[in-house]
């Protein structure tokens, strides 16, 4: 069976204000018994055991975790990425904004979080050499778009030098002011492109941006809020 993903809305689930409804991260204030019952009905939805779902503990860093048959699901994962090459084990990341990326290859698959800390910190390109020479697919699902992620000069000057995509937004007012804007998609695209050569199969991005649209929780919109997932379910 080949490998499935698919990314999480903010709608079916039984959490409440300003949560609703279908939060699946436990860090936001939420009440845990609505999380857990969030998970067990996406364990559900996607026909894996409640226990080969995982998460992770995110820490806006660049740190991987290899998951296994050995692997407890109930442990804790400081982490940004998890990576499998085990059957019928399905990874979750949870954003609020921050771009989930799903990469799957021939025997490996992976979820990814990347805000602009693991942008700039190398974690693609640092989950990419764990598939060695597989071909591979990636998929960006639901994240802020490049008009709407607004950055201070000084991230965007080290951005331009990175050769990530960078742009502006202007806001009309008394005084027309311009703000610097990053574009975590495109710049994904542009490491996965260049990373991997010859051996992508596909690369795609959703195109939906958290921030405009209500139907996905946007922690730059709404602050306190929750979180949906980015999740590959690994096959043989």
């Amino acid at each position: 069976m080949a490998s499935r993903y698919l990314f999480t809305t903010r709608a079916h689930g039984v959490s409440a204000p300003p949560f609703e409804s279908n939060n699946l991260a436990l860090h936001v204030g939420d009440d845990p018994h609505s999380v857990m019952e969030n998970r067990k009905k996406l364990a559900h939805q996607i026909d894996v055991e409640f226990g080969r779902l995982f998460f992770m503990t995110q820490t806006h860093g660049v740190s991987i975790v290899e998951i296994d048959e050995s692997s407890d699901a109930s442990a804790l994962r400081e982490c940004d990425a998890m990576i499998t090459q085990t059957p019928g084990v399905a990874l979750a990341v949870l954003v609020a904004d921050c771009a989930p990326l799903v990469i799957i290859g021939e025997k490996t698959s992976a979820v990814v979080h990347v805000g602009w800390r693991g942008l700039f910190g190398g974690i693609v390109e640092k989950v990419l050499e764990r598939f060695s020479d597989e071909p591979v697919s990636a998929h960006i699902g639901p994240t802020i778009c490049g008009e709407c992620y607004e950055i201070g000069d000084d991230l965007s000057l080290e951005a331009k030098k990175r050769g990530f995509t960078v742009g502006q937004r202007s806001h009309s007012g008394a005084q027309v002011s311009t703000k610097q804007t990053l574009d975590i998609p495109h710049s994904i695209i542009s490491i996965l492109r260049s990373a991997t050569g010859a051996r992508v199969r596909e690369i795609e991005w959703s195109g939906v941006c958290t921030l405009e649209n209500h139907e996905y929780f946007s922690y730059r919109r709404d602050s306190i809020t929750g979180r949906q997932a980015g999740i590959v379910i690994h096959g043989s």
